[in-house]
């Protein structure tokens, strides 16, 4: 269980040439009868904003007992023109927020988000990144990324630095994402990276999910982007499918239990 979510806010990160964020909203969870320092999750929101996903896997997690931060970055519609680069400020500040606090394990903070919110939990682990807003020893820094469904296409395509911080990393994607250029554009993207890096990184594929498995809609709908197929643009599926977000919920947990270790009362 979860005690009732609490609103905070935070400052955003810092790092020479990123957008900052002066303050950051976000909705905290603790997890219920939480003695001590407990590890935490920050999970972040897609491209229609905050809609329910987030408190779907927040109550799994919260249940076994990790507090989960769920962080505004931007209303249904606005997504940021530049990508997710607007927000990295967004989700290492609230790492930083979740650290400086006495009741969180500073070492033991994953990190988890869909879409738009999948890409930024991906490209938080890339070891550039990571340094541009980490820039010393001592700084916390994120100890699991479980990204759901993010663009594999965009990181395929990324030139230059592909070295990752190598906290491990799984990542869930399906065969029917509309997003992406071929259905096992996330298993190309893991098997061209240098064997050091795969090796703390796994690929939970569901052959017959589309984009946003979880949502917590009902019948399944279309949204048109244009960085739908690679770039190009088009009509993307969600067909929303109850059997696989229970599962992919179930593995997250499981992997953040694994990674982070929560302490059972």
């Amino acid at each position: 269980g979860a005690v009732a979510g609490e609103k905070v806010t935070f400052p955003g990160a810092r790092a020479d040439g990123y957008a900052h964020a002066e303050v950051v909203s976000a909705e905290l969870q603790m997890p219920q009868d939480a003695k001590g320092k407990v590890p935490a999750v920050v999970i972040l929101h897609g491209s229609g904003g905050i809609d329910g996903r987030g408190q779907f896997h927040a109550e799994a997690l919260n249940e076994a007992g990790f507090a989960t931060l769920e962080v505004f970055m931007f209303a249904r519609g606005q997504r940021p023109r530049e990508g997710g680069a607007a927000t990295l400020t967004h989700g290492f500040g609230a790492l930083k927020y979740l650290a400086g606090r006495s009741d969180i394990d500073s070492g033991k903070i994953g990190v988890m988000g869909f879409s738009f919110g999948g890409n930024l939990t991906l490209r938080m682990a890339s070891k550039a990144v990571s340094e541009a807003f980490l820039p010393n020893a001592a700084d916390p820094r994120f100890a699991a990324h479980a990204p759901f469904y993010p663009s594999c296409w965009v990181f395929m395509n990324a030139r230059g630095d592909k070295a990752f911080t190598g906290a491990p990393v799984l990542l869930f994607a399906g065969g029917q994402d509309d997003y992406e250029t071929s259905s096992d554009a996330c298993k190309k993207f893991l098997d061209a990276l240098p064997e050091s890096t795969r090796s703390h990184m796994a690929l939970q594929f569901y052959p017959d999910a589309t984009h946003g498995w979880d949502t917590r809609k009902s019948e399944p709908f279309t949204i048109s982007d244009r960085y739908a197929f690679g770039g190009r643009g088009g009509l993307v599926r969600f067909n929303p499918d109850p059997a696989i977000a229970e599962d992919s919920r179930g593995r997250a947990v499981a992997f953040f239990t694994r990674v982070l270790k929560p302490a059972r009362n």
